[in-house]
């Protein structure tokens, strides 16, 4: 054998010696340093972590950092707006990084309406949301799903009846007329989203300005709701299942005065009047029955949605398939939605590409009796149902037991008589071309289309209770409603760039169609109430009736908007549109709509180069207006309609004619001028943001069904006309905070804030609207010249007459008392006009539903493969009107009444200076309408909590899912506010805002979940 020289003995030697210690090298900890820059900047503040540990460091003011690690460790550096970095130390005490700026949110793509821009663009107020936050949400539709996300945005849940839909104000309200804001979906304007499934979303913009939304001319004055749905995306094959089960119970229940406790508020409401006391032992009554338990349920939810998604270079193809299932939580109710979508998109070669995007919407409602208004008022001291000895002879309608002493039905019977279903078939989609002709020269077709097919089927069988509460004849009801609506859009885009001068150019034209075909039909007396036998043909030939209609509007727009930019730093956005609606007579029928904004990117100036801390300061201000034609297609018509008269004792039937509708042939255009000032603010490589708006909107020409007097022929029309002007002010404010650890701890926190305030400024003539007919009050609210609009309007209260000496001493100035028929304990109303009288004169503002500031805080916490998400929404400063207190807060008329009334009641000196003394004749009239019934609106809400884990990528590559998160939540978990009533959170129309009419429970929701990726 060959001798080896002692050279390579050596060198063996030295590796022999490596080996055998290099899991002792390996496992000890060196002490690196460094520095972390991006370009020939330091970075301050940058997280380096060891992989799978949480220990780690940041960088100094230098950049600099140390840390201690194994040789074997993997250092992650990571830095809000630049990508992560991993680098094994290897052994090496010395380890720099420069890291790359990746895509933060000033690079964002931002749908602006026909095209879109980068954030940092934007010269006008415009809020996002992505789908991924609405897709936490276990809601049945996209308009809940936006509650308490964007500032500005105010959206009022309006109960919780299965698939209920919520009110959306967009910085408050902007006509006394229709406040709904336009939606557009994939560049189609509609005014119905229900269909949409919130998981199939990518991203939502709100253009909230007139300098944004004016490029939509018409309908754009209430604002516009942006909706870009989910595509392919290239290179990827992608499935996604998502499923969630949840249970609902009322988020709070009515607190009513059981049977013994009833019995006694009516005979001491008696004995204060003189009379005998009703009920000789109340106690014998014991709980009785309790209607709330009665007609409520625990309820399910269940919403699953399957994706699947492949793109390719030339082929983008993105389907779906979703169900939603929500049963009421007042039994008999119920909503069953199934949603299909397709859509694709081909290059057919470089200049042209082509595709489409179809969803197809079924859904069902079982439109059950909201009975929450009879629970609250009918008396609990009677069974649910007859005893079996009366129930014989008679058909399962009629074997609940009447009420004895009140007006409300017994809401058991009711529920047993309700046979309501709405059937809703809805096709929507659109086909596209794209075309890249060359030198910045872009073109686009799309001709869009929303199929809709409507139906309502309602029964009413025979029954018999008793004398006031029977039907002798059944009845069957048809309603079909079938909408076709049509959009073409043809626009042409130019983008060039001159050094540093970049403009963007887009024009075109857009044509619209939307008719209604409508028919009614009844029917009287079926055979029998076998349920084969619910349709019209089966009733009687003389007791059938139809009604129908058909109602089209068309509308033609030239549309046209420029965008400017010099240097990233001065930017400019001019648009203007051009609107024609067949709503309109010919002189009238054509709407200008022009805006212009700008803004200021203080921070691209060279001499903010040196501010390190602020990533972003820019000054934004524009200026524009929208228009309004949201009126009936036939406003501008007096039409005839069939009457059906009934004369003598043997009530024959006889049709006749009489004015349907009185038409206003000088209807014009409702505008919308507004203004916006705003900043957008950035600190720390945007780790803090902030953004604030001032907004004034002045409305003319408001657009407003308005009542006629009884002479002239026609009692139930509602002409519209040009009634005045209305003026809204306001201000927004968005701060959003992120923060990333080296623990692997994030957070992303945002507060918004705004407020909206209305005043009217001119009335036709000045004269008042009233609006808001109950049955025990007069008109709830009022609309004046210089006042708010909907704000409540009657009699002032000061308290209550403790003893016969303030009685008699309440007089005016020559001594005269001025409630002469109070006793001790009675209402005391002030004298507001000072007339020496008290009347409804002395009627005044008593309330006002609008908020002093609305808000939503988001906060989002990860540590590792956690994360936690909460999100509260509340207002501070609004007055609601709670409708159901002149029943169940008077211990009157034998209706039921809130628990604890008996105690709360004045009942001698002292004993209360808030409610008054029960008394079942009120001379003193104490509940007319006054603010007794107004209450402090304000609250806060925890809307939404969610935790989640996401399975370790380990497991998941052995079973080949990319993504598995599992996850526990709920919403509507609690409410903090002083409001006596079951939801506080109330919308409802212009002139009718914040009143509870006894509205359906809001449902508080604990669900489980799975998202599951492949």
């Amino acid at each position: 054998m060959k001798k080896i020289s002692r050279h390579y003995q050596v060198l063996l030697l030295v590796l022999l010696l490596n080996v055998l210690t290099m899991p002792y090298a390996l496992g000890q900890e060196l002490t690196i340093t460094g520095s972390v820059k991006s370009g020939d900047e330091l970075l301050p503040g940058v997280s380096i972590s060891i992989k799978g540990t949480t220990v780690g460091t940041i960088t100094n003011m230098d950049g600099d950092y140390s840390i201690q690690a194994k040789a074997d460790d993997i250092l992650v550096f990571s830095f809000i707006g630049f990508k992560t970095v991993e680098e094994a130390v290897a052994g090496r005490k010395e380890i720099n990084i420069n890291l790359e700026e990746e895509a933060t949110e000033l690079s964002e793509v931002i749908a602006i309406g026909y095209g879109s821009v980068q954030k940092k663009d934007l010269t006008s107020a415009i809020s996002t949301v992505k789908g991924d936050e609405l897709a936490k949400r276990n809601v049945a539709n996209v308009s809940q799903a936006l509650q308490g996300q964007l500032a500005g945005v105010q959206v009022s849940s309006n109960g919780g009846s299965p698939g209920s839909e919520a009110s959306i104000l967009i910085r408050g309200i902007s006509t006394i007329n229709n406040n709904n804001p336009l939606y557009v979906v994939d560049d189609v304007p509609m005014d119905d989203i229900s269909w949409l499934n919130p998981k199939d979303i990518e991203n939502v913009q709100v253009l909230k300005d007139a300098s944004a939304s004016a490029i939509f001319g018409s309908r754009a004055s209430n604002g516009v709701i942006v909706i870009e749905t989910k595509k392919a995306k290239d290179g990827r094959t992608n499935i996604s299942i998502d499923a969630t089960y949840s249970i609902q119970d009322a988020a709070k229940k009515p607190d009513m005065a059981n049977a013994t406790e009833y019995a006694k508020i009516v005979n001491k409401a008696a004995a204060n009047s003189g009379l005998d006391a009703p009920f000789a032992d109340p106690e014998a009554f014991g709980k009785g029955t309790n209607w709330w338990d009665e007609v409520t349920q625990l309820a399910p939810i269940q919403n699953y949605s399957l994706s699947i998604n492949k793109g390719t270079e030339d082929m983008k193809i993105a389907s779906g398939f979703s169900y939603f299932n929500q049963d009421g939580l007042v039994k008999g109710g119920g909503y069953e939605r199934i949603t299909m979508k397709l859509n694709t998109e081909y290059k057919l070669a470089k200049w042209l590409s082509v595709g489409q995007n179809l969803s197809l919407s079924k859904d069902k409602t079982d439109n059950g009796p909201n009975l929450v208004w009879d629970v609250q008022r009918v008396e609990p001291n009677i069974p649910v149902y007859l005893p079996d000895y009366e129930q014989e002879g008679k058909n399962e309608y009629s074997i609940y037991h009447p009420t004895l002493y009140t007006d409300v039905p017994n809401p058991m019977g009711t529920l047993a008589r309700s046979f309501s279903g709405t059937d809703y078939l809805r096709t929507i989609g659109n086909v596209f071309a794209n075309f890249d002709i060359g030198h910045g020269i872009t073109a686009e077709s799309k001709f869009a289309f929303y199929l809709s097919e409507w139906e309502n089927n309602d029964f009413g069988p025979t029954y018999f209770i008793e004398s006031t509460d029977y039907t002798n004849e059944n009845w069957v009801t048809r309603s079909h409603n079938n909408r076709t609506q049509y959009t073409w859009n043809n626009l042409v885009h130019y983008k060039t760039q001159l050094n540093e001068h970049r403009l963007n150019l887009t024009a075109g034209m857009t044509m619209e169609s939307d008719e209604n075909r409508y028919l009614y039909g009844e029917g009287y007396n079926a055979p029998n109430n076998h349920p084969d036998l619910r349709y019209i043909d089966s009733t009687e030939d003389t007791k059938r009736f139809a009604s129908g209609s058909n109602n089209k509007s068309t509308r033609q727009s030239f549309l046209a908007r420029a965008n400017y930019s010099f240097g990233d730093k001065y930017l400019l956005t001019a648009s203007f549109r051009a609107d024609a609606s067949s709503r309109f007579n010919k002189e009238n029928r054509w709407g200008y709509f022009p805006s212009v904004s700008g803004a200021w990117n203080l921070s691209e100036e060279g001499f903010m180069s040196d501010v390190a801390w602020l990533s972003q300061a820019k000054l934004r201000a524009g200026w524009g207006q929208v228009g309004n034609d949201n009126i009936n297609n036939d406003a501008l018509l007096t039409t005839l309609g069939r009457t059906v008269y009934v004369f003598g004792t043997e009530r024959e039937i006889s049709l006749g004619q009489a004015p349907a509708s009185v038409g206003n042939a000088d209807l014009q255009w409702e505008t919308v001028e507004d203004m916006n000032i705003g900043a957008d603010l950035g600190f720390w490589n945007q780790r803090l943001t902030a953004s604030v708006d001032y907004f004034e909107r002045r409305s003319k020409d408001m657009l407003l069904a308005t009542s006629i007097p009884y002479y002239l022929g026609s009692a139930w029309s509602t002409p519209y006309a040009n009634i005045g002007t209305l003026t809204t002010k306001g201000f927004e404010v968005i701060l959003t905070y992120r923060k990333e650890y080296a623990s692997g701890f994030s957070m992303t926190h945002s507060l918004n804030v705004s407020k909206a305030s209305s005043k009217i400024t001119k009335l036709v003539e000045g004269e008042a609207i009233w609006s808001g007919n109950h049955q025990r009050l007069e008109n709830l609210t009022r609309t004046v010249e210089n006042g708010v609009a909907g704000e409540f309007y009657g009699m002032v209260t000061d308290g209550i007459f403790q003893n016969e000496s303030e009685v008699i001493n309440y007089t005016d100035e020559f001594g005269n008392v001025l409630q002469p028929h109070a006793q001790p304990g009675d209402m005391r109303f002030r004298d507001v006009n000072g007339d020496g009288k008290i009347n409804a004169d002395d009627r005044a503002v008593i309330g006002n539903p609008e908020a002093d500031f609305t808000f939503g805080i988001n906060m989002n916490f990860g540590y590792k493969n956690f994360d936690l998400s909460m999100l509260f929404t509340g207002s501070y400063g609004n007055d609601v009107l709670n409708a159901v207190k002149p029943y169940a807060g008077t211990g009157s008329e034998r209706y039921n009444s809130f628990a604890g009334l008996l105690d709360k009641a004045w009942d001698g000196e002292g004993s209360s200076n808030s409610q008054p003394r029960l008394a079942a004749i009120d001379d003193n009239n104490n509940f007319i309408y006054s603010d007794y019934y107004i209450e402090d609106g304000s609250h806060l809400r925890l809307k939404s909590l969610q935790l989640g884990y996401n399975l370790p990528k380990d497991w998941l590559e052995r079973v080949q899912i990319s993504n598995a998160r599992l996850f526990i939540g709920g919403e509507n978990l609690f409410t903090l506010t002083k409001f006596d009533g079951l939801d506080v959170d109330l919308g409802g129309s212009a002139l009718e805002r914040g009143i509870d009419w006894g509205q359906y429970p809001l449902p508080r929701i604990f669900m489980v979940g799975a998202n599951i990726s492949f």
